[in-house]
């Protein structure tokens, strides 16, 4: 029998923590606690500690997968298994015993209510382990975008089946499954194609990432090939009140269009001798008479409140903080109860929360903010409701948020940079309670003619009749909307007027060229990957949004990309920049693979079975063509060519891993390389990577005794395992010479860490000579030559 009534599995002991806290006082009970769960009457809240499952190996489907052969690719599994996670010490025991933990609770209550995190992967890691544990219990699901009293509250009188949420577990699984799918096949297929053409490190492939890396790669290459160009502004001074500046502007069409051919596909103006004549035209007219003069009044909204890419974006440009940073302090003020959850994709908040405002706001005013936001907070009208409350744009997730300040004493424990963080979310928040900004917006168009020649020159201005929001914050720091004209004021004209012309000149310029991302900057491309698309078909099937990523996945990507192992991205200050091998892995493969086009598409599946307009074994089954496609092609992605400064394969390639001939070794094709100190033979096979001696071109196995070489024949000369003279643990090994005059017996411990032995002896008849037979260069008995050549270590 059941011995208690609902199980709360919370995603984080710190969100356990507080939906206990809050049902002991709702109900006037004390909290009963445990090393992992804690009671509150008859209910149960325990926690997980994020993903506490992972998709098996490849080797676990089949152990020949652990190694690494084309002809095995691609590795489908016919189901996907997980298990416990491994801890950092790489044992699986601590997370084998919490789901064990769990599923003990399990069996003693009478429900369960998912307590995961508001999104696709929160819903995953809640899932996946209820089905690892083969529950059936009855489920529940509480879905709250903060963990304030009020929202727990609202969420828990309207607790719903966990059955309405599976679009999300399977859009999970869609991203993790095909992210394994292709990651591990394209990763082996790539890795091995390119160490035929003489690549000698693997070739890192991701869904998302690799398209993210050729965006930087594309940006950086765009740099290197800029090329600038020197253009010229023909601009006049009218002598109005105020006097103003108007500039020149190229002939356009009736649609806006230009048809200037003194311009280039640009618009600039690259001819000087043209943009001087402009200018002396004008100046011997000395008058312009207006052709048009259009005043128009208009509204500004105020910036609509944060997504996490938002945020991230935002807390980039003013503090230089890393997207993986914002994410984590965001993240901390989630838990903190300060803020709604971060990970959400819109900016866009729920209209019923409208009446929540009143509320949130009075609570704010409990702690001691900045001057200029308690300053904000009186100028609010919470029954203002900005484009940011509507309902159409918002999903099961809102906007990053303040919420009700329950525990202001909170507020004064945050460090600085959180401090910081979540004074910018409470700005945007405060803003949309403010009035629109009015202006009038005034367009004028000037033209000098002198009978012959006829130029026109433009100005644009704003004049702002309402401030509005802009003068929320005296700081000034919130930005205009992008595309917004400058606030500049110009006089009121009429057309067919006749202006003055105060002065004449030209402004000289040079194109320059864009600017590398930095992590902000790389996270709204990622969001607005539509942007970057190259296929016009598959642009046009995007829709606006439909990123590559996840809120919750892109800041990892970046670190990934970053990982100094990898060798692909390098942080320069606050850019980022490809390493050269970034840039040779960009070049090497597929636009296919290289760009977000076929990503973008995929994500986009995704996002519709969350939609429940698509299943996932649809996703999966077209993921599993596409990728089965690309291994099949990706012999054709390499080519000798494409590395002239790799080590080359040995002239026949016929040598293979000592595991034909019985002893350690997979069979798989040997390179011979050039190494710093000499040549050696290493197996292609990245699982094995043995390596061996290199013998009169000819692969013979490294230290022991009676090691055969390639041919199957008894390796005389370490057969023997000749006892170094000089050194207790060393003995000798026959060594090839740099200059290929011959061979040479050098010490294995040549290169130690507590000392060298630099005894080396010359080769005579295959035996090391120790009594000075043979000369080298005045040699004497045991005199060393390794001031000529050293051997590689062992």
């Amino acid at each position: 029998m059941p011995s208690f009534n609902r199980l709360f599995i919370a995603e984080k002991p710190s969100a356990a923590k507080t939906l206990a806290e809050f049902l002991a006082k709702s109900a006037g009970l004390k909290v009963g606690a445990s090393r992992t769960f804690v009671t509150v009457g008859q209910d149960v809240v325990t926690w997980m500690r994020g993903h506490l499952l992972e998709l098996v190996d490849a080797d676990s489907y089949d152990p020949r997968f652990a190694k690494w052969r084309i002809d095995d690719l691609p590795i489908i599994p016919a189901r996907f298994e997980v298990v416990p996670r491994k801890g950092r010490d790489g044992n699986r025991g601590e997370a084998a015993a919490h789901i064990a933990s769990i599923k003990k609770l399990v069996s003693d209550c009478r429900e369960i209510v998912g307590f995961g995190d508001p999104d696709a992967e929160g819903q995953l890691i809640q899932d996946e382990v209820l089905l690892y544990i083969g529950n059936k219990k009855p489920v529940l699901r509480l879905w709250a975008n903060a963990l304030d009293d009020s929202t727990l509250q609202k969420c828990l009188d309207k607790l719903r089946p966990n059955s309405e949420f599976l679009g999300y577990y399977e859009q999970a699984l869609c991203r993790s499954h095909s992210d394994w799918l292709y990651g591990i096949n394209m990763t082996r297929a790539c890795t091995l194609h390119a160490r035929v053409a003489g690549a000698t490190s693997p070739v890192y492939v991701g869904r998302v990432q690799t398209p993210t890396l050729g965006l930087i790669v594309r940006r950086e290459l765009e740099i290197r090939d800029f090329k600038s160009v020197d253009y010229f502004i023909p601009h006049i001074t009218l002598a109005t009140d105020p006097s103003f500046r108007a500039d020149w502007m190229a002939e356009v069409d009736e649609k806006g269009t230009c048809v200037d051919p003194r311009v280039n596909p640009e618009g600039l103006l690259t001819n000087e001798a043209l943009a001087k004549a402009i200018v002396g035209l004008a100046k011997s007219c000395g008058k312009a008479k207006v052709l048009r003069a259009e005043t128009k009044p208009g509204t500004e909204s105020a910036p609509l409140t944060f997504s996490q890419s938002g945020l991230q974006a935002h807390c980039s440009k003013l503090y230089g903080l890393g997207a993986s940073q914002t994410l984590e302090v965001a993240q901390s003020l989630y838990d903190k109860k300060l803020t709604s959850y971060p990970r959400v994709d819109t900016e866009y908040l729920p209209e019923e929360q409208h009446g929540d405002a009143s509320r949130i706001i009075s609570s704010l005013g409990k702690d001691d903010l900045p001057t200029a936001v308690i300053r904000a907070m009186t100028g609010c009208r919470p029954s203002l409701k900005s484009r940011a409350w509507n309902n159409a744009k918002v999903t099961a997730h809102h906007g990053i948020i303040p919420v009700q300040l329950d525990n202001p004493s909170e507020v004064s424990r945050l460090s600085e940079i959180e401090l910081k963080v979540y004074v910018e979310i409470i700005k945007r928040y405060l803003l949309q309670f403010w009035p629109q900004a009015k202006f009038l917006a005034t367009e004028l168009i000037l033209g000098v003619e002198n009978g012959v020649q006829r130029e026109a020159f433009t100005a644009k201005g704003r004049r702002y009749t309402d401030d509005g929001w802009r003068k929320a914050f005296a700081a000034a720091d919130e930005p205009i909307e992008d595309g917004a004209d400058p606030v500049r004021v110009l006089p009121q004209l009429v057309k067919d007027q006749m202006v003055q012309i105060a002065a004449a000149a030209m402004d000289s310029k040079a194109t320059k060229p864009k600017k590398r991302y930095t992590e902000g900057t790389l996270i709204t491309a990622m969001k607005n990957i539509h942007e970057y698309v190259t296929d016009p078909e598959i642009r046009k099937r995007l829709r606006e949004g439909a990123g590559i990523g996840t809120e919750a996945t892109r800041a990892k990507i970046i670190d990934t990309l970053l990982d100094g192992k990898r060798d692909l991205v390098k942080a320069v200050g606050k850019e980022l920049a490809p390493t050269e091998n970034g840039i040779r892995v960009i070049s090497l493969l597929p636009n296919t693979m290289t760009t977000p086009d076929m990503t973008a598409v995929w994500q986009q599946f995704g996002d519709s079975v969350l939609a429940r307009d698509a299943k996932y074994t649809d996703f999966i089954a077209r993921q599993i063509k596409w990728v089965s496609g690309l291994v099949q092609s990706s012999s054709g992605f390499f080519s000798p060519g494409q590395f002239p400064d790799a080590p080359r394969l040995a002239p026949s390639n016929a040598f293979k891993c000592f595991g034909d001939l019985g002893l350690k070794g997979c069979g798989s094709g040997l390179h011979q390389i050039n190494g710093k100190f000499g040549k050696f033979f290493k197996c292609q096979n990245q699982a094995c990577g043995k390596m061996f001696n290199s013998v009169k071109d000819a692969p013979h196995e490294k230290q022991g005794s009676g090691a055969k070489s390639a041919t199957g024949e008894l390796d005389v000369y370490e057969g023997k395992r000749v006892k170094c003279q000089k050194c207790e643990p060393g003995f000798l090994l026959l060594k090839e010479r740099r200059d290929k005059s011959g061979h040479f017996w050098g010490c294995t411990h040549w290169r130690d860490a507590d000392g060298n032995c630099k005894a080396a002896y010359n080769d005579y008849k295959g035996e090391p000579d120790f009594d000075g037979v043979t000369k080298t260069g005045g040699g004497s008995r045991g005199a060393s030559i390794l001031g000529a050549m050293r051997p590689r270590a062992s």
